[in-house]
């Protein structure tokens, strides 16, 4: 006789693999987390470029301050598209958790066009940096 299968606690809170509530993927995650996320980088970067701290890591890096900074931001905007993906993932999966269904379809929809969004910004973005950088 087989002992039945159990999910460990780490399974069942899991978003990623689409066990928690649409509601918890969606406001937290993705609204409350996104906002979070934005406020901390923007403080990050104004700290940043108003402290020492950035022209320590310029002359640590061998770098001038502006392309230190750019390095800085680039570095926080690659961190949020991972958290965005994760986010995006996390609402898909857990979109079928929900009892009304045009709650799933309307994440959905709203994810893709965000997605579309941050896809168009970053091409142009990442043509910007490769401009900037080609010119040193």
């Amino acid at each position: 006789m087989e002992a039945p299968p159990t999910s460990s606690p780490r399974q069942k809170m899991s978003f990623i693999g689409g066990s928690q509530p649409l509601w918890k993927a969606f406001w937290v995650l993705y609204v409350l987390g996104s906002l979070s996320f934005t406020a901390i980088s923007v403080v990050i970067i104004k700290l940043l470029s108003a402290s020492h701290a950035l022209l320590q890591a310029s002359h640590i890096l061998n770098l001038r301050t502006e392309t230190t900074l750019v390095l800085a931001v680039t570095t926080i905007v690659v961190v949020y598209i991972m958290y965005f993906l994760f986010c995006s993932i996390s609402i898909w999966r857990c979109s079928i958790n929900t009892m009304k269904k045009y709650w799933a379809l309307l994440a959905k929809f709203i994810i893709s066009i965000n997605f579309a969004w941050i896809s168009w910004k970053a091409f142009f973005a990442f043509g910007s940096l490769v401009m900037y950088f080609s010119n040193q």
